[in-house]
């Protein structure tokens, strides 16, 4: 018994079809639950709101009293309907390598971490990216209270 070329493409079609549809069904009920944090009202009140959208570089936040800058990089993930990210922050006085200073893994909403010098970062709300309709690593937004020895930069986004 023999297969036919025309069966054959029949079979790859149909596999085709299933690897594209079990991700994409998964992708689009992964992130319905109807228990999914809200994002409605605030998880934290914050001076300033910040979001590192390119989540290959970092973003310039300030310099530290002694004259180091520091620079603040994050991601974030929608995981069974809880918003957790995580972000680290560094700091290097010029042409030196940057130390890392702070970090912290797995906040969910409202959880907020004091990096000494720098302030205090809170979760407000994270999100997933989605890759080929599997979610991946994304962006999260914290509210900022900077410590009063840290200067910001100009171009911080105010927070409410």
């Amino acid at each position: 018994m023999s297969i036919r070329p025309a069966r054959i493409r029949v079979i790859v079609v149909a596999v085709l079809v299933l690897a594209f549809v079990i991700p994409w069904t998964y992708a689009h009920i992964a992130y319905a639950w109807p228990w999914k944090e809200q994002s409605t009202g605030e998880a934290c009140t914050g001076r300033y709101y910040l979001t590192p959208y390119d989540k290959q570089r970092s973003i310039f936040l300030g310099v530290l009293a002694d004259g180091r800058k520091v620079r603040m990089s994050s991601r974030g993930e929608v995981s069974m309907g809880r918003d957790t990210a995580s972000f680290s922050i560094a700091a290097a006085s010029d042409n030196e390598p940057y130390d890392l200073i702070g970090h912290a893994d797995g906040l969910h909403r409202g959880d907020g971490i004091t990096v000494e010098g720098v302030g205090t970062f809170t979760l407000k709300e994270a999100h997933s990216d989605i890759v080929w309709f599997t979610p991946n690593p994304g962006t999260a937004t914290f509210c900022f209270d900077p410590d009063p020895t840290f200067t910001t930069n100009n171009y911080a986004q105010q927070g409410h």
